[in-house]
C-alpha cells in the first residue's frame, strides 16, 4: 500500500486485516514482522480477533440475508455511509492508531 494516507503502523494494520480475511495471513512472515513492530502479542491476537469476528459476521448476515442497515437507511439507498473523520476518530478511540 502506497497511500500517503495512512503511516506505516496503520499500513501494518490494513494488511494484516486483509491477509486474515483471505485466510492467508500464516503465509506472510513479512506482514507479522512489520505489524509486531508496531504492536505486542497481545494486540496482535486482539486485531486478528476482531478481523476474524467481523469476516464471521459478515458471511452470516449474507448468508442468511440479513440487511445490516435498518430500515431508514435503506429508504435512502440502502448503504450506510461514514465521514473520513469519523472513521478516524473511532479508530483512534479503539487505540487502532494514534
Amino acid at each position: 500500500m502506497e497511500s500517503p494516507l495512512f503511516d506505516d503502523r496503520e499500513k501494518s494494520v490494513i494488511k494484516w486485516a486483509e491477509l486474515v480475511t483471505w485466510n492467508t495471513a500464516r503465509y506472510d512472515d513479512k506482514a507479522y514482522e512489520e505489524l509486531s513492530k508496531h504492536f505486542d502479542t497481545a494486540e496482535i491476537v486482539e486485531l486478528t480477533m476482531v478481523a476474524c469476528f467481523r469476516g464471521l459476521m459478515n458471511r452470516f448476515m449474507d448468508s442468511l440475508q440479513i440487511e445490516l442497515e435498518g430500515e431508514e437507511v435503506q429508504a435512502k439507498g440502502g448503504r450506510a455511509s461514514a465521514k473520513p473523520e469519523d472513521l478516524q476518530a473511532y479508530v483512534q478511540r479503539m487505540g487502532i492508531i494514534s
